[in-house]
Order: structure tokens, then C-alpha cells, then sequence
């Protein structure tokens, strides 16, 4: 009898073997691309959690570089040549447009209805709308902020300044007054990438601009244009309150200076506050932010350049639904939570701002969430639409050239102008 049970029992452990190796064999590999400078912290668990619940999919990370133009050079290139992965793609909002019309995008009619749409914010989902196709699904939104050393600010008697104007006084007071010579006023990301765009417009809202007038026509290149471009270039050379570096910097090249403690002021994206705050920083407990400041006069324009990323589905994808199963996932309530709670990102879901753990834990992310409201911006992608990343590349070039100084501000601007109501036309 003893041995008929041992027996059973190597039967019983040679069938679970077996069964267990059959399934392993039959899992399905779902490719997530996706960066982790913003979602590092929480992804890993989110998607050891998502494997548990959904044993038949392993899903691989693709970690592509935290730079927007490097991750759409990427994938546009994966596209075009038809690779069916990754099977899941993060893309910036701004690009939605062009992911739809060139077919680089599935449409999610069938997964992702008209109700289930209705806890995302408009900001967030319009730019994956298409001609009543939606193409993704917005994973978090985040904006750049002012952020500022509140201990340097209460040691001269500061208030945190709210004009353009005060940030250039409340900085020459704070270096006089410290005489350090590796202490800056300010950085942020004025490498020619996105952000530096993103960075003019900061200025060039802040002096009443507005990018299209409502029948299309450019005005960059009027006046609050030039005052937005001349602010930056007198930053450097007339102030010098930002160091010339900057002219590399990405938005990880800023927070690190100002996580030294070698910047006064700083304006990147939301995403870097637990990072400022980490037990190895040294300006954790002396740094906080506010909304994006403005020029005097102009208290009731909005600032703060706000950005999101969506989750779409590669089109030549062999996994659709298996792939819909991981988006489903990472943007449903509980994942939405985690990440607005534990990333300095937050949920474009509105009812995560119901929830009890947000209400009393996440004071940082409902202020976030206000300033949002208040004072949030959109770049001029809706009315470019798919001619948005080539409008960016033509003002970053032209504003680069100002702020090394090829060109006269006026002059950068206008060839800009001319350039930009030519690829309209097209």
C-alpha cells in the first residue's frame, strides 16, 4: 500500500510537471514599451501583479530612452517597417494625432466603449480621437512646474515669486547674498529637444501669446513672442542666472543640479518630486512648487505646459487582445492609484481624485491636480495635428539659434513663422 502511494504521488508530480511545462509553452508574450524615468517605481510590481492575474502572458519590458524624440525616432522606425512589437506602446499625447492618421495605431472601438471613456479627463483622451476612432488610453498626465528651495527663499525673507520679473530680483538677492560660486538661479531643460519648446511656451503664454489666432495664422513671431525668446536669451547673457549649460540640458540634466543643491529655482515636469524628496537628496524638506509664474500683468494666463502619455496598440501587433488585457490593466482604477500616489504623475482618471488614500494622502497630488486645472496649457498640437512634431522641430531650431546666439530673437522668430504657415499650407 505504501508504495502503491509513492507511486501515485511521482504520477501526481510528473503530471503537474507536465501540465505546468504545456502552459509555460502556450504563455503569450506581450512587448510594453515604454520609458522608466516616470513610471520606474511602480511598474515593476504593477506588472508582477498583472503576470499573477494573467497567467498565460509574460510580459517583457522594452526600456526605451527617457527622451521623447529618441523614443518616437524609435518607434516610428519599428512601424514603418511593420515590426508587430512592442505590442504595447507609450506615446506622448502630442503625438496621437500623427499615430492615427498614418495607421500606426489600432483603433480600440471594440475594447475600450463611449462609458468607459467617461472617467477620463478631455485633455487627456481628446489627442487619441480621430474621425470617431479612439486609438488609447490615457496612462497619466503631468505638467511642468516651478519648483523652488523654500529654506533659501525664508532665509533672505522672500515670498515664493510670482512674475517672471520677481523669480530675476528674488534670484540676484538670494546669489548675493550666498556667494557661492556653484549656486545658479535657475535650470530647466533648454536642450533642443521637446522641452525646450515646452519651455518657450511657459514664457511666451506668461506674456499673453497664443499660439494660432483663431483663423489659423501664426503669431509667434508678434510681440509676445519676442518678449517670451528675448526673457530667455537675457536669462543667460544679461542676468546670468542660468548657467550656459543648459543649452545641453535634458530635464534629468536639471533635476540633478537642483537635487545638489546648485539651483535656486527649477522648471521640469511634475515627475521628479519623489525624487527631490528621496531620503539620498540633499534638498529633501527644503524644496516645494507652485504654478508656472507669468510676466506682470498677465496673473489670468495659463502656464503650466501640461503633457501626458497614452497607451496604444501596435497595429501589426499578433497579440491584440492579450495586449488590450496589460493597457486594461495599467490605466484601471487601482493601477491609476498607485501610480498618482508613488510617481509624481497622476491619473487621468477623475475617480482616482475620489479616493479615500488620495484625499489624505496625496495632498501633493490633488495640488498638482488644481494647478492643473487652473493654470494648465496645451501645445499647439490639436490644430497641427499630424504636422505637430515637424512645427516643434522648427521652433526648437529657431529658438536654439536665438539662445546661442546666431540669430537675433526677432529673426529666429520670423523665419520660424514663415516656416511653420508653409508646412500649414502643404
Amino acid at each position: 500500500m505504501e508504495k502503491m502511494v509513492v507511486v501515485l504521488l511521482v504520477s501526481l508530480l510528473i503530471l503537474l510537471s507536465f501540465v505546468a511545462n504545456a502552459l509555460a509553452g502556450d504563455a503569450v508574450k506581450v512587448v510594453l514599451g515604454i520609458s522608466p524615468r516616470e513610471v520606474g517605481n511602480v511598474l515593476p510590481d504593477l506588472l508582477e501583479e498583472f503576470e499573477r492575474e494573467n497567467p498565460q502572458i509574460n510580459v517583457e519590458w522594452m526600456k526605451v530612452p527617457g527622451v521623447p524624440g529618441e523614443q518616437h525616432s524609435l518607434y516610428v522606425t519599428n512601424l514603418l517597417g511593420g515590426s508587430p512589437t512592442p505590442d504595447v506602446i507609450a506615446i506622448d499625447m502630442i503625438w496621437g494625432g500623427e499615430f492615427a492618421a498614418n495607421g500606426w495605431a489600432r483603433p480600440l472601438n471594440d475594447f475600450f466603449s463611449e462609458k468607459a471613456r467617461e472617467d477620463f479627463i478631455d485633455v487627456a483622451l481628446d489627442p487619441v480621437l480621430l474621425n470617431g476612432k479612439v486609438y488609447g488610453v490615457p496612462l497619466y498626465i503631468n505638467g511642468i512646474h516651478f519648483f523652488y528651495r523654500k529654506d533659501l527663499l525664508d532665509k533672505y525673507g522672500l515670498e515664493v515669486p510670482a512674475t517672471w520679473e520677481d523669480v530675476v530680483e528674488s534670484s540676484k538677492k538670494v546669489l548675493a547674498g550666498e556667494k557661492d560660486e556653484n549656486l545658479v538661479g535657475l535650470v530647466s531643460m533648454w536642450a533642443r529637444i521637446e522641452g525646450l519648446f515646452m519651455n518657450y511656451l511657459q514664457f511666451f503664454w506668461g506674456a499673453g501669446g497664443e499660439f494660432f489666432d483663431p483663423s489659423g495664422k501664426v503669431l509667434v513671431n508678434g510681440p509676445e513672442g519676442l518678449k517670451a525668446l528675448q526673457f530667455m536669451v537675457d536669462l543667460l547673457y544679461k542676468h546670468k542666472m542660468v548657467p550656459e549649460s543648459v543649452l545641453t540640458y535634458k530635464p534629468d540634466d536639471a533635476r540633478v543640479l537642483f537635487q545638489q543643491g546648485r539651483s535656486i529655482f527649477m522648471v521640469v515636469q511634475s515627475y521628479v518630486w519623489p525624487m527631490l524628496n528621496a531620503s539620498d537628496s540633499n534638498v529633501a524638506g527644503k524644496v516645494d512648487f507652485q504654478r508656472v509664474p507669468y510676466f506682470e500683468g498677465h496673473p489670468e494666463t495659463r502656464t503650466i505646459c501640461l503633457g501626458g502619455w497614452n497607451l496604444v496598440i501596435n497595429p501589426y501587433s499578433k497579440h491584440p487582445e492579450e495586449a488590450w488585457k496589460l493597457v486594461s490593466f495599467l490605466t484601471n482604477l487601482e493601477s491609476q492609484l498607485k501610480l498618482t500616489l508613488h510617481t509624481g504623475n497622476l491619473s487621468a482618471r477623475k475617480s482616482v481624485f475620489e479616493q479615500p488614500e488620495v484625499l489624505s494622502e496625496g495632498k501633493t497630488a490633488l495640488k498638482m491636480f488644481e494647478q492643473y486645472m487652473k493654470a494648465g496649457n496645451v501645445r499647439p498640437s490639436s490644430l497641427s495635428g499630424s504636422k505637430y512634431p515637424q512645427l516643434s522641430d522648427i521652433m526648437q531650431s529657431s529658438i536654439h539659434s536665438a539662445l546661442l546666439l546666431e540669430k537675433q530673437p526677432q529673426e529666429a522668430l520670423e523665419d520660424a513663422a514663415k516656416k511653420i504657415e508653409e508646412l500649414m499650407s502643404e
